[in-house]
């Protein structure tokens, strides 16, 4: 004897909303509501690093320690994408760059100093290495490695550099690829080292000329002219 079923409205209504749910999440697989960081890093692959959620927050013109037992701002309130924590050797970069982003309460109209102290882990190679700082977008110095010593950096930024941020000052350090992609395929990349940083206001009256800061170790850095 064949069998015939007659669904209830109730049976009905339970399919049409399983098939509307599904049809919601093919949708939302298609067209990812997501923020930008999310976008970069796990769909479009544009980003190496995974931002943190910081406050930003910097007193402009204080002395930052990377390094522990040291004097300075030493909230780790700036480190925002692409640098391992804190160490006894200072902030590790990996990927592909590094990225610290600084918010002042009333962000000055004025060029800015950039200082810092850093340098690199070398392999058995010592093949000199550049990385590059580019600030809100705009390249503003790049950073010579001849070798592990320590390399001291001084770099103007520009007003129009520092207006670019909205109150907002995003620091990138890119580091070269130095090595094909391992077990993981993920890239080596050059390990860049921070100690110490500091932002102030530059002084344009200064006698001292933009010049590229040298170092006793024979690391240097190069600012555009």
């Amino acid at each position: 004897m064949l069998l015939t079923y007659r669904p209830r409205l109730w049976h009905v209504l339970a399919v049409l909303l399983v098939g509307l749910f599904d049809l919601v999440v093919l949708y939302m697989v298609l067209f990812p509501q997501v923020s930008d960081e999310y976008r970069n890093y796990y769909i479009d692959r544009s980003w190496s690093c995974f931002p943190r959620v910081i406050s930003g927050y910097y007193p402009l013109g204080a002395p930052v320690s990377f390094l522990p037992d040291r004097n300075g701002y030493d909230r780790d309130t700036i480190r925002y994408c692409g640098f391992m924590p804190y160490s006894t050797t200072g902030i590790r970069s990996f990927g592909d760059y590094g990225i610290l982003r600084l918010k002042f309460p009333a962000p000055p109209d004025k060029p800015l100093l950039l200082t810092f102290s850093s340098w690199v882990n070398f392999g058995k190679e010592r093949t000199p290495r550049d990385v590059g700082v580019t600030v809100n977008g705009d390249a503003v110095a790049t950073i010579h490695f001849p070798d592990p010593k320590r390399v001291s950096g001084k770099v103007i930024i520009p007003a129009a550099t520092v207006k670019n941020g909205n109150g907002q000052l995003e620091i990138k350090f890119d580091v070269p690829r130095i090595g094909p992609p391992g077990t993981n395929s993920e890239p080596v990349t050059l390990q860049l080292r921070l100690e110490a940083l500091r932002v102030s206001v530059w002084d344009e009256t200064a006698t001292t000329p933009l010049e590229p800061a040298a170092d006793p170790a024979g690391g240097h850095v190069d600012v555009p002219k």
